[in-house]
């Protein structure tokens, strides 16, 4: 019963966001509107070259597997393809603080910067204001270049599966899980048991798999020999200029920096025309993905799958 008046709660908390969403997107618009008659300049600005912004910040996942407030792999990976499609785009900022996120999630948005700067032929240049560590540098290496505040934190380069282990306190309390399975290993990384010598060298070999080409992709990205990645990917932080001597990120600067790196990459001199996407799509894709987990109830089906979740990830 309980658990019934809190799905009541929350869906009705869910569609009073909704409506307050509606609100501020058309108080937008009616401003952007009154700006453009106020300001005829706006005019002249659509006129300019365009480059693209793009946020990526927090953890990246994918929606649908994962906490209401997390970077959707799909989201982004959909944004790159669109801006690489639109010839009125000449180049895309990327603008990175994250931590990381899970091994497929980060991958998909990889293979899609690449795709941006070897098939489309435009180029990306990353931003980091305060953090790219793991995933998000995995991401952030797929750039034409990285540009990072000099105070941000670079690295964590490696790959992380956890796994929990409460057969000890179940014993304490009395309580025995009995487990029928197809076959040996269907319950391999159960957290109601220890893990078997011969699963944990499976479950070793994937992490030094995923790894693997975590490595492979940063030196593919960065131009670099497998070699230099190593000297780095041992899985420490770095501070800004730290990491751009092991050839980590290219530039120290701010946003403004990147800019201009990515104008002279796109062939672009004087005023250019920066896209950037309205905080309240972002609230939208919350909103949206907040009442997937309510209708679905998945707060224990997300208990029960992160043991497997692979990830690249700072912590």
């Amino acid at each position: 019963m309980k658990k019934e008046i809190w799905y009541y709660l929350l869906s009705a908390l869910f569609l009073a966001s909704i409506i307050i969403g509606i609100l501020i997107l058309v108080s937008q618009q009616k401003s952007q509107q009154i700006q453009k008659v106020k300001q005829p300049t706006m005019f002249l600005k659509s006129y300019l070259p365009k480059i693209a912004v793009i946020d990526i910040s927090g953890p990246v996942y994918y929606s649908d597997s994962t906490g209401w407030f997390s970077m959707d792999a799909r989201y982004i990976s959909t944004k790159l393809k669109d801006y690489a499609e639109d010839s009125q785009i000449k180049g895309i900022l990327l603008r990175i603080n994250s931590p990381g996120g899970s091994v497929g999630a980060v991958q998909q948005i990889y293979r899609q910067v690449m795709k941006v700067r070897l098939e489309h032929k435009k180029p990306v240049v990353c931003f980091v204001p305060e953090i790219c560590a793991s995933g998000g540098y995995y991401i952030a290496s797929a750039a034409d270049k990285i540009v990072s505040s000099p105070g941000a934190i670079i690295g964590s380069i490696g790959v992380i599966l956890q796994l929990g282990n409460i057969s000890g306190l179940f014993k304490k309390i009395g309580v025995n899980v009995e487990v029928i399975k197809s076959s040996k290993y269907k319950d391999i990384g159960s957290m109601y048991r220890d893990v078997l010598p011969e699963e944990r060298k499976i479950l070793e070999s994937l992490v030094n798999s995923a790894f693997e080409q975590f490595v492979n992709d940063i030196a593919l990205g960065r131009n670099l020999d497998k070699n230099e990645v190593l000297n780095f990917a041992d899985g420490r932080i770095l501070i800004a200029q730290q990491a751009k001597e092991l050839k980590m990120i290219d530039e120290l600067g701010d946003e403004d920096t990147a800019v201009e790196i990515l104008k002279q990459l796109a062939g672009i001199t004087g005023k250019v025309n920066i896209l950037k996407e309205p905080r309240t799509i972002d609230i939208f894709r919350y909103l949206i993905n907040a009442q997937t987990y309510i209708q679905k109830n998945l707060f224990h089906e997300y208990l029960s799958t992160k043991k497997f979740r692979f990830e690249y990830i700072f912590e």
